[in-house]
């Protein structure tokens, strides 16, 4: 006897699942993801490959929302490609096991343990609450913490520190960010926390930049963090960091400091109660614990490789007859080279468009560390950031708005004068 379906007999149909016969309430997901193999966070039309697509297709694989999609559904932090994230959050109407109002509350659903079944392991939820109707993860956030990782290699960190002071306080970071004129016509943000620190796992080898505010401006932080790197290598002085803030809407044009090792750890809320299982908990530690302990191998071999070739090599000259490493090399190659603080992952392939610039500018640095250089090591004659050419002003990118950016921008101001004179919490 056969077994399973027959050829040419129909399937029985999917029962259709009956939305409006289960309770439904508004909650807010703690979420966890390692950024560096997404496209970002946010779903976009031209690639499936982002956290939000796989969270959403979870969601309503699980039918914890409908097949249209979550309703008021709402994101605390937009994080770009590359960017990771401990504790970003986002808020929607999600089916439940009871009504607010019913007067006796059934278990929650556990969404952390269920959506995590079938999330990728790069994406984790890590907390969940049920919030009030009028709850907005991104208008109800009361501030946000980044960290941004880094190798201390080559970088004078005291320099660093006294340049982070500056940044304390309330003041217009126009110069720190990237101009979207479309949603933001205000730069002033309030900085409640800025500093360096060891991280926890190898204090004397990599810091991190640790940054609270009550919001962010649009790639504000690796702005932050490529000013930083300059006065670190001691290309500027602290104080830069200071006339960059008070001299107006004057940016010079500079790059953004790497994505990868940009972190949204925590977004801040008033009277909100994370819930997660112990379930749920020892999962999502024991995988992070995974990753680390594979990380730290590869990069454990990679240092062993590096220290194999100086121990190969080391009395070694070329065909001109010059040594092909020289005494000290081996304690850090370039200090002060601009690859030296994030690295790269030749191993990805994403990468690999940067191999020839990276190649010319270790043979060029090389050259003046063995020299005996004490100059800042840069492969091309530096020019100080404020003698530099300036970005247009906000100003002068408004008036070249088209007519629908210009429609999209009121609307976006309207509504955030609205959330602004009405936040909302938790219910009690």
């Amino acid at each position: 006897m056969l077994s399973g379906n027959t050829e040419g007999k129909p399937r029985s149909k999917e029962r259709q699942f009956d939305f409006s016969s289960y309770p439904s309430r508004k909650i807010a997901l703690r979420l966890a993801y390692h950024g560096h193999i997404y496209c970002g966070l946010v779903r976009q039309a031209e690639t499936p490959n982002t956290v939000e697509a796989y969270l959403v297709a979870a969601l309503e694989r699980l039918r914890f929302v409908e097949p249209s999609g979550p309703k008021d559904f709402s994101r605390c932090g937009r994080t770009d490609k590359g960017v990771s994230a401990l504790g970003n959050v986002v808020s929607f109407t999600s089916r439940a096991s009871s009504w607010a109002t019913d007067e006796h509350q059934q278990p929650p659903l556990d969404y952390c343990e269920k959506l995590n079944n079938v999330l990728p392991p790069t994406i984790r939820i890590v907390g969940w609450s049920y919030v009030n109707a009028d709850f907005d993860a991104r208008f109800s956030c009361t501030g946000r913490t980044y960290r941004y990782y880094f190798c201390n290699r080559g970088l004078n960190l005291e320099a660093m520190r006294k340049a982070v002071g500056y940044l304390k306080g309330v003041h217009n970071f126009r110069n720190f960010c990237k101009t979207d004129v479309v949603n933001v016509n205000n730069y002033e943000r309030h900085v409640r926390h800025a500093d360096i620190v060891g991280s926890e796992m190898l204090p004397d080898l990599v810091s991190y930049f640790e940054i609270e505010a009550n919001s962010f401006l649009y790639n504000q932080i690796r702005c932050t963090m490529e000013v930083l790197f300059l006065v670190g290598r001691c290309l500027e002085e602290p104080e830069v960091v200071k006339q960059l803030l008070d001299c107006g809407d004057r940016k010079p044009v500079y790059p953004l400091a790497d994505a990868t090792p940009l972190v949204l750890w925590e977004c801040h809320f008033e009277g909100v109660r994370w819930n997660i299982s112990q379930r749920a908990c020892l999962n999502a530690e024991s995988e992070l614990l995974d990753i680390a302990t594979a990380l730290l191998i590869r990069s454990t071999v990679a240092f062993s490789m590096r220290s194999q070739l100086f121990a190969w090599y080391s009395e070694h000259t070329d065909d001109n007859g010059e040594a092909i490493f020289f005494e000290g090399q081996n304690q850090g190659i370039c200090p002060g080279d601009q690859w030296s603080v994030v690295g790269s992952d030749w191993t990805d392939e994403r990468t690999h468009n940067n191999l020839r610039v990276r190649k010319s500018d270790i043979f060029a640095l090389s050259k003046k560390v063995k020299m005996g250089s004490k100059e800042p090591l840069t492969s091309k004659p530096y020019t100080k950031l404020l003698d530099r050419e300036t970005e247009r002003t906000f100003e002068e990118e408004v008036e070249l708005l088209s007519a629908k950016k210009r429609a999209r921008f009121e609307v976006n101001m309207e509504k955030k004068k609205f959330h602004e004179e009405h936040r909302c919490g938790n219910p009690t």
